[in-house]
């Protein structure tokens, strides 16, 4: 992605750079798994505990930002193709492995599938939070979403702290202030072309980071925003300036088929530490490299074979075809009844 930065437009399919980054955020999340296992497992690992604690902070601010900067080109769709879409490819999904995740740690119950709808029991809250987005955002679209993202961020910093109200409140400005960039790419860009607003922003950014490394409560808190807006700036002017090579190549796929990486890779990782206990292997340089592998390889798998579209089983993993398929069925039949009328 080398030359002049910029944001997208409403009416692009896919830029390479938005999967780039949102490769990266994925497989950050599996990261943080994989350390999560490693300490359960061995105790603390500062170097790994570390990094993961000053990314805390930037990972879900970014896929959802990375998220709502598809709105603008999903709600210009039909309202009946744009709710069939999101219930295809983001309700589906979020209901279908919430079930097997609660199956998988002994907790299908039937007050935890009810959970389900309101709640999100398992660690696919993100999946809850942007099918909500979504739901919102379509009767909002007359409204500017950066009205809509500084009404989001002003209710989570009334709401109490470590909610789950607050937490969405706050991703939610994240999201609909992607859904203003996209719509908005000009303006956007000629912001990133000004140096001192990429060096202010890698500045709080640091700052922020560095703060949660330190202990202070700065998660999903709105009096921090600067800081999470400030790493948001720094990316969005890096990532599309980068050469395309093989590696932002793969890390294009792991964005584009971010929804296999982030519901396949905890169950893999969970398997590995078990495995590896099993056989004794208990120190925390060796057990980390193991479970980066399987949190990883097994979903890149799952991926690819997906990106084949040849194996039905494996594609009503991710998403369900005959309820995304029905609007443009619908209309091609219509079309063939005037046709033959």
């Amino acid at each position: 992605m080398s030359g002049e930065g910029r944001i997208t437009t409403s009416t692009e399919t896919r830029i390479g750079w938005l999967d780039s980054l949102r490769g990266v955020a994925i497989l950050l999340v599996v990261v943080l798994h994989a350390g999560e296992a490693v300490r359960v497992a061995v105790g603390p690992t500062p170097a790994v505990d570390g990094v993961n604690l000053f990314l805390e902070p930037f990972r879900m601010p970014v896929l959802m930002f990375l998220s709502g900067m598809l709105l603008p080109k999903s709600v210009a769709k039909p309202g009946r193709e744009y709710f069939a879409g999101k219930a295809s490819m983001v309700a589906w999904p979020y209901l279908l492995w919430s079930v097997i995740i609660l199956a998988a740690s002994g907790d299908l119950t039937p007050a935890s599938v009810i959970q389900i709808l309101y709640l999100s029991p398992t660690y696919l809250w993100y999946l809850w939070f942007i099918l909500v987005f979504y739901v919102i955002a379509y009767p909002l679209q007359r409204v500017p979403p950066l009205a809509v993202a500084a009404v989001g961020l002003a209710i989570s910093f009334i709401l109490p702290d470590a909610s789950r109200p607050e937490t969405m409140a706050f991703l939610a400005a994240f999201f609909f202030f992607g859904a203003w960039c996209a719509a908005n790419p000009q303006r956007t860009a000629r912001v990133l072309t000004r140096p001192w607003v990429v060096v202010l922003g890698a500045g709080a950014a640091a700052a922020v980071g560095v703060l949660n490394l330190g202990g202070q409560e700065v998660l999903y808190r709105a009096e921090y925003v600067w800081g999470v807006a400030g790493g948001l700036a720094v990316l969005c002017w890096a990532f599309p300036r980068l050469a395309e090579n093989r590696v932002t190549a793969a890390l294009e796929f792991v964005g584009r088929y971010s929804i296999v990486f982030y519901v396949a890779h905890l169950g893999p990782i969970m398997i590995g530490l078990a495995l590896a206990d099993a056989v004794g292997l208990t120190e925390a340089w060796y057990l980390l490299p193991v479970l980066l592998l399987v949190g990883v390889g097994i979903p890149l798998g799952l991926a690819w074979v997906y990106s084949t579209r040849k194996h039905a089983s494996v594609n009503l993993l991710f998403e369900l075809p005959a309820l995304k398929r029905r609007p443009r069925d619908r209309v091609r039949r219509s079309r063939f009844r005037r046709s033959r009328a």
